[in-house]
């Protein structure tokens, strides 16, 4: 078998254009765990890619209290979670990865 180097700058760049191609769902799941009262936490959500870095920001002045602390209620968001990056990520990870691949592949 023979294998092809591919350099790690090519990669790299796949991979953001992946992030890029992916970023909107990734920020919709965690999303879908997220505390809601006035589903402001929800929409204040929006997505930062750096290089091989994604990075999903709830942006309201509770965001971080809310992330970590409390009791959700369930009243609105049946789902609701703290630490709702990390569930969506234990129920989605493997799709998104496979999202991702896809996307580097599709070029």
């Amino acid at each position: 078998m023979i294998f092809k180097a591919v350099p790690k700058k090519t990669v790299e760049k796949a991979f953001e254009k992946g992030l890029f191609a992916v970023q909107e769902q990734i920020k919709d799941d965690c999303n879908r765990y997220v505390k809601v009262d006035q589903h402001t936490l929800e929409r204040s959500a929006y997505t930062e890619v750096d290089g091989t870095t994604l990075a999903v920001i709830w942006n309201t002045p509770y965001a971080r209290r809310q992330y970590y602390t409390g009791t959700p209620s369930k009243d609105v968001n049946p789902n609701a979670s703290i630490l709702w990056a990390e569930k969506a990520a234990a129920e989605y990870k493997d799709d998104w990865e496979a999202a991702i691949q896809k996307a580097m592949k599709n070029g």
